[in-house]
């Protein structure tokens, strides 16, 4: 549907078309379909061919808009014939492929054209939209004359997800009359569509170098129970062709994956006979790891893994630097259990210091004797990311042993200013705790060995350790444990109160409840704010008089926090009212203050928080009025949100595009000229863009 902005419109959008500046011929395509379609298409299709690729894409764009699709699609197909541009036959191709089914009919049509280049183009683009209506048009398309185009149907039938294809991809893969490009296509296509062949069948591709990958791929379609396949794959192991070598090996694993636990042990069995026997196969393996592609080093690492060569170990704990293969390389090693654990403890001095974190990864799924070692070890390391490894894997094995270094562990980190001090004490907190938890073995007797070694730190600790120690308690403090907590409340580091206020929400609720409100008065704003959080968190009632204290607070931080709470914390003990009344209060105080009882608005909703967002929308502020708009979008009727159409020329550019965002998502139709008559002003780039956006979303 377009929308008739005039002939002043329309005069501009023919003008800005063909400008020198790309960025105005971008904006006049944006806004093209103001003009009737029978008019804007032939533009578009002269824009496909724009030196500039961001008009071309906005092209492609406006044409997949249209609503005339038939003509749409005529143009595009017209446009194939351009060889003098490029850019212009690829832009149509694209956009034919964006449109997608209700045109596969046109595309079918044309493909009797005699330029054999637009044919391969058409073949493409049928392949990409994948409907299956046009499978008896690309397997008469097999019979191109022309190499390419075949090649290109059997590729497109491969894409297109139905077998009925099958008969004719198969007779062509083994046709050795067929061009060897056709046939290595429709073999792709057959291994796309999990397709089956015989191994006899399949006997002439397999003595092709070029084409032998492809066989053995379609052969790791087999089911699990074809030993014929399986034998045939074991035998490519150990193939000539290198690539041919690594089809087999990928193909081997795709089997693994359909085989149940009896047939995989069998056939990993073999493969691992097979490594035994050929010890120059593993070791190829293993130097192919440094230089394969991607999807080679993801099946080598898969198979030394099977194989179980300990020699492989340390090439695989190597290759799981590369980010992209270190999840299924630390899977590997860890598969390998024992094997990786003797190979990696016996290497371990050889081991690059970088690569030693990754290991002890490793080490923490094998968890044997060894391991244990090497990660106590570990702990004293001078690599901090081995360190906290090696202390989160022996937390969350409840490690007693590590208890004592855990403890002096962290009083290093907390006094250290390393880089990663703050997330090694994080680590070290985290895997204190995971000793004194019952899952993971801890009996009463670790978790007082553990809080008499925390609570020892105390005598003439520094704040940091004071800092750590609040941190630990909060997580393992029990009942009798609160004198050490209250002691922690009255710190001298603001920092540390804060931290026992938050670890006091663990002890018991009859404790609590007196000491969090204490705390309430405390001279810090973060102890203020903790105390507020720890209140709310603790389920205590009556918090209104709180709420009320701390929304007149004298820091504007505390204020803001206060009634960002509200909003936040859908169990405050707090009725509508109550909140509504509250947050009302913070619409007169400082923008950030504000902007927080506006957020809060939000996600209370209701007919109040509409009446108070409304308020705020002549506010000078145009954060304050954003604020406000998200309240009207989310709770606001439609009939509410005609109030914002004057914002519509805000002079703040934020201001307008949100309020035409609004308007637009919540479909009021009735902004529809208001919105208009701003299009023919607006100077500001991004907001025609959000204007442009917002009518056709309105028009839809």
């Amino acid at each position: 549907m377009s929308v008739d902005f005039g002939a002043r419109e329309r005069e501009s959008v023919i003008e800005e078309l063909a400008s020198r500046d790309e960025e105005l011929r971008r904006l006049a395509v944006e806004r093209i379909l103001c003009l009737p379609v029978s008019e804007a298409i032939p533009h578009l299709i002269e824009s496909l061919g724009d030196s500039s690729w961001r008009v071309r894409k906005s092209s492609v764009g406006r044409l997949q808009a249209c609503d005339e699709s038939d003509a749409v699609a005529d143009a595009l197909i017209a446009a194939l014939w351009d060889g003098e541009n490029p850019g212009r036959r690829n832009s149509a191709v694209e956009a034919l492929i964006g449109i997608g089914s209700p045109i596969v009919d046109r595309l079918i049509t044309a493909l009797d054209a005699d330029d054999v280049d637009v044919r391969k183009l058409l073949v493409d683009a049928i392949g990409a939209v994948s409907d299956p209506v046009a499978i008896p048009a690309m397997i008469r398309t097999l019979s191109d004359p022309d190499v390419n185009v075949r090649a290109s149907a059997a590729d497109a039938l491969g894409s297109l997800g139905d077998r009925s294809a099958e008969p004719e991809l198969c007779s062509s893969a083994v046709d050795e009359s067929e061009d060897r490009l056709v046939r290595l296509s429709s073999l792709r296509a057959l291994v796309n569509l999990d397709a089956t062949m015989s191994v006899a069948d399949l006997v002439g591709v397999l003595e092709d170098p070029f084409l032998a990958g492809a066989g053995y791929a379609v052969l790791g379609n087999h089911d699990d129970d074809d030993d014929e396949a399986a034998a045939c794959l074991l035998k490519g192991l150990m193939a000539r062709s290198r690539a041919s070598r690594e089809a087999a090996m990928e193909a081997l694993l795709r089997v693994l994956s359909r085989r149940d636990d009896a047939d995989f042990d069998d056939l990993a069995g073999k493969i691992r006979n097979v490594g035994v026997s050929e010890p120059e196969l593993v070791e190829n393996w293993i130097d192919r790891l440094s230089s394969a592609d991607l999807s080679t080093r993801l099946v080598l690492i898969q198979f030394l893994g099977l194989v179980g060569a300990p020699e492989g170990v340390v090439a695989i704990l190597e290759a799981s630097s590369d980010e992209a293969v270190a999840e299924v390389a630390q899977s590997t090693l860890a598969q390998m259990g024992e094997v990786s654990e003797i190979a990696i403890d016996r290497a371990w001095d050889a081991i690059d210091p970088g690569l030693r974190a990754s290991a002890c990864r490793v080490l923490s799924q094998t968890l044997g004797p060894r391991a244990m070692e090497r990660l106590l070890e570990a702990l004293d390391s001078d690599d901090a990311n081995q360190r906290m490894v090696a202390a989160e894997a022996l937390g969350r094995h409840g490690c007693e042993r590590a208890l004592v270094r855990f403890v002096e562990r962290l009083v290093i980190a907390a006094n250290g200013d390393a880089f990663e001090a703050e997330e090694e004490c994080a680590v070290l907190t985290t895997a204190l705790v995971a000793v004194c938890e019952p899952e993971n073995g801890a009996t009463p007797q670790t978790v007082e060995r553990a809080v008499c070694l925390i609570s020892e730190l105390l005598d003439d600790a520094s704040s940091q350790t004071r800092l750590a120690v609040a941190a630990v308690m909060g997580q393992i403090g029990r009942r009798e444990d609160m004198e050490i907590v209250t002691t922690l409340m009255k710190d001298s580091d603001a920092r540390v109160r804060s931290a026992a206020v938050e670890a006091i929400t663990r002890l018991p609720l009859d404790v609590n409840v007196e000491s969090l409100r204490l705390a309430l008065a405390d001279e810090s704003y973060r102890v203020r704010i903790a105390a507020l959080n720890a209140l709310v968190v603790s389920g205590a009632e009556n918090l209104c008089s709180d709420f009320e204290r701390l929304a007149g607070d004298e820091d504007w931080r505390v204020r803001a926090a206060t009634l960002r709470v509200i909003g936040t914390q859908e169990d405050v003990a707090l009725t509508y009212e109550e909140k509504v009344a509250l947050l009302q209060a913070g619409l007169d105080d400082d923008g950030a203050v504000c902007v927080a009882a506006l957020e809060s608005l939000t996600r209370v909703g209701g007919e109040g928080a509409v009446q108070l967002a409304v308020s705020v929308l002549d506010r000078p502020d145009p954060e304050l009025v954003q604020a406000a708009l998200g309240c009207l979008a989310a709770h606001g009727t439609k009939e509410k949100l005609l109030e914002l159409l004057p914002l519509v020329a805000h002079e703040s550019w934020a201001v307008r595009a949100e309020v035409i965002d609004v308007l637009a998502a919540r479909r009021v139709t009735r902004a529809l000229p208001t919105i208009l008559r701003r299009l023919e002003t607006e100077q500001d780039t991004f907001v025609r863009d959000s204007i442009l956006q917002g009518l056709k979303r309105l028009e839809a």
